[in-house]
């Protein structure tokens, strides 16, 4: 796979996590099935490529350790029974999309790549860009988020 090819994976499965989260009524069973296929697909995938990311850093390193937290919570969840009821599984399967979101992003940091926290795209190379925590304090020797200045600047008029 290309690094581009990653780039896009990842932006495709953060949006339909994304979708799927944000719902407000309860989607079809058959929805909510086929979302957490894709979801644990792509852990089942992303977990060693983040963990040999992880692996390959100096012992101690906060980002990967960090990452291995969340990549056993992933695995927890992953690990859970079906939940009766159509809510109760709609709730389950968000917390695998929250472990898909989550996973992306550490992949993205171990990796060096940035995506813009405003739309969700990759910053590419000469593309113009600012830091944005939002109302976070950071932690010494993190790196604030990144946004594209036009995602910005649309933010900013809303």
């Amino acid at each position: 796979m290309k690094p581009e090819d990653a780039v896009l994976a990842s932006v495709t499965v953060r949006a339909a996590a994304g979708w799927f989260l944000d719902q407000k009524t309860l989607p079809r069973h058959g929805t909510v099935r086929a979302f957490e296929d894709g979801f644990r697909r792509t852990l089942e995938g992303l977990i060693p490529r983040v963990e040999d990311l992880a692996d390959a850093m100096a012992t101690g390193e906060v980002p990967a350790r960090v990452a291995l937290a969340a990549l056993a919570e992933a695995r927890r969840r992953l690990a859970e029974p079906e939940a009766p009821g159509l809510r109760g599984e709609v709730e389950r399967v968000k917390k695998i999309a929250e472990s898909v979101l989550a996973a992306c992003d550490h992949h993205d940091t171990l990796t060096g790549l940035r995506v813009c926290l405003l739309c969700d795209k990759p910053i590419r190379p000469g593309e113009d860009w600012e830091p944005f925590q939002g109302a976070r304090v950071l932690a010494e020797g993190s790196w604030p988020g990144r946004v594209h200045l036009p995602c910005a600047a649309r933010d900013l008029q809303a």
